[in-house]
């Protein structure tokens, strides 16, 4: 479910230009979380109404574009026959050959998969559990993207298991990124769990349970992040693009 959330704003900005509002400090949500949406991948198949194998920015929404399934950031091109399923597991696959696609050529095709229909979510949880690849220009990545707003589940440079990173971006014109880094086990030799929650006043990374960064909606005067729901009712400064619920 999605909504908007107002705030009313005060005529004024804070310290470093933040826009202030009041925040009447509402009470932390303990209420527990409600599954709405799952694939344990238990098929034989990939199923085609909660995934798609390509980026739908068409006009028809159809994979009949660049950018559908071409990646120019890492120089991949995503097709279907990297993307299979079997023995409980989705398996993403790379293979080293010379493909096309939109007049753009890589040495190498990629797996990719997308949520489609009605899995489009605003505040939440969202987790994965699996096991990275290990190897040289591999960038294996769980994250959700709406409007000019990225979040970074976790990313990973294939050379360096060890160390994750999970990112809260914006793009456009006014660009940000903030961003945490983990440095732990080699995440390729078992499978783990990654998860991101996002509320109405922060975001928190964990990895198998344990929370490796956060970004708050708030700020004090030094652009220090001030707790999530745990903070006194009072006038105080918005950190820069912190995503809103209208953000899917």
């Amino acid at each position: 479910m999605s909504g908007v959330i107002s705030l009313p704003v005060v005529a004024q900005s804070g310290k470093a230009g933040y826009e202030q509002v009041t925040d009447p400090a509402l009470p932390c949500d303990t209420a527990a979380w409600q599954l709405v949406f799952a694939d344990e991948f238990n098929g034989t198949e990939l199923d085609r109404t909660k995934w798609i194998t390509y980026f739908p920015y068409s006009d028809d929404g159809s994979d009949k574009c660049e950018g559908c399934r071409y990646m120019g950031g890492t120089n991949s091109i995503f097709t279907d026959d990297q993307v299979s399923v079997h023995d409980g597991l989705l398996h993403l696959g790379v293979k080293a050959e010379k493909t096309e696609w939109y007049g753009r050529t890589t040495d190498h095709r990629g797996g990719t998969i997308r949520s489609i229909g009605d899995a489009e979510f605003s505040f939440g949880k969202f987790e994965i559990r699996c096991r990275l690849p290990e190897g040289k220009g591999l960038w294996p990545a769980f994250w959700m993207f709406g409007g000019e707003t990225e979040i970074d589940v976790f990313e990973v440079c294939g050379e360096r298991p060890k160390w994750i990173k999970g990112s809260l971006h914006r793009w456009g014109e006014t660009k940000y990124s903030n961003t945490g880094k983990y440095k732990g086990v080699d995440h390729s030799e078992d499978f783990h769990t990654y998860a991101v929650e996002w509320d109405r006043d922060e975001l928190r990374w964990y990895v198998d349970g344990e929370q490796i960064h956060s970004r708050g909606r708030f700020v004090d005067r030094r652009g220090r992040p001030l707790p999530g729901c745990e903070r006194e009712p009072g006038v105080h400064n918005l950190a820069p693009y912190y995503p809103r619920a209208q953000d899917k």
